[in-house]
């Protein structure tokens, strides 16, 4: 189990830096923009789409950082007072959220109707180009499953510091 924790916060050192470039790489394309559009009255079109896509990677990159942080929100919380019986229930419920959510975001990310790849979510990403820049959108759509895969991977090693002790958030 510690070597998951250790995936786990190596992961998470990777996509929290990969995150906060996708952000600094949103407000460059975008003041580049607002230079252009405003000061040289000449946009080009392609700061736009740079700025949507690195949007994209930089929310799904940061959800996998607030997962890992605890971040995430939590409709309820629970205290001592409440039943050991509520308490588990919620414990379950918790632990039980993300595979249910992610596992069909991940399966229908490669699978389309009757298991065909190319019907998949990245399948048909893959036939698909971006508007002015001309690649592949796979390029863009590749960030729901590797969010979904590190979420997943976050969620093993929670039960993997609880298993060792190592949570210090345990009710």
């Amino acid at each position: 189990m510690r070597a998951i924790i250790r995936v786990s916060d190596g992961l998470d050192w990777l996509l929290r830096r990969l995150a906060a470039g996708c952000f600094v790489g949103m407000l460059v394309f975008v003041s580049i923009q607002v230079v252009a559009r405003y000061i040289l009255r000449e946009p080009p079109t392609w700061t736009e789409e740079l700025a949507r896509f690195a949007m994209v990677w930089g929310g799904l990159l940061g959800a996998t950082v607030a997962y890992k942080s605890q971040y995430d929100p939590v409709l309820i919380r629970l205290s001592d007072r409440n039943s050991a019986f509520l308490r588990w229930a919620m414990r379950l419920i918790r632990l039980a959220a993300p595979p249910i959510f992610l596992g069909p975001v991940l399966y229908f990310s490669i699978f389309g109707p009757n298991m065909d790849m190319a019907r998949g979510f990245l399948g048909r990403s893959a036939l698909r180009t971006a508007d002015t820049l001309g690649f592949p959108m796979i390029y863009i759509a590749l960030a729901v499953p590797i969010a979904a895969c590190a979420i997943l991977i976050h969620w093993l090693a929670r039960f993997g510091e609880e298993a060792t002790g190592d949570d210090p958030s345990i009710d």
